[in-house]
């Protein structure tokens, strides 16, 4: 049996990538934790060999990247202004980007966090529908529901009593 996993240091650990930490909305990050969430279903069912496709560091560096692309040559003026209450985050981003989102971050008189939080808005707002939000948010209700039901001790019983009832009649 061959093992996927690289030999040798991580992107991380030979300095490909960048740790950063700020605030960003509680939606936003939300959003982002859904993509990732439907990548990984995709990802089980095409039994895709690269499952990088299927981590936050990949959307997070699809959202910069994204956004560098689209406003290379033109200053964003959407810039969102820091607000009290989001929640702090630490993510990695691919080292590369993050000297070109530092460049573009000086180039439109803005941080560096205020960009980064402009892409992944930008990003949810195109990549992830509100609709696929709520379809989470109703699966993981179900789940807990159903893993509740499974794990209560009476529930439990009354609940294989009636699948082996319906199975048998």
């Amino acid at each position: 049996m061959t093992s996927s996993r690289r030999h040798g240091p991580s992107p991380r650990a030979r300095g490909l990538r960048t740790l950063q930490h700020q605030t960003l909305p509680a939606a936003t990050r939300y959003a982002i934790d859904t993509e990732v969430w439907y990548r990984g279903f995709i990802l089980e069912r095409d039994r895709r060999g690269d499952g990088s496709w299927a981590t936050k560091d990949q959307v997070h560096d699809e959202a910069i990247a994204g956004f560098l692309k689209r406003h290379r040559r033109t200053p964003f003026r959407g810039y969102p202004t820091r607000r009290d209450g989001d929640p702090d985050l630490t993510f990695w981003i691919d080292s590369r980007l993050m000297e070109r989102a530092r460049l573009m971050a000086a180039r439109d008189g803005v941080r560096l966090a205020r960009l980064i939080e402009a892409a992944f808005t930008a990003y949810v707002a195109e990549h992830v529908p509100a609709r696929l939000v709520t379809f989470r948010q109703w699966i993981q209700r179900k789940a807990c529901d159903l893993y509740r039901a499974e794990r209560t001790p009476g529930r439990a019983a009354k609940a294989r009593s009636a699948r082996t009832r319906r199975r048998s009649g």
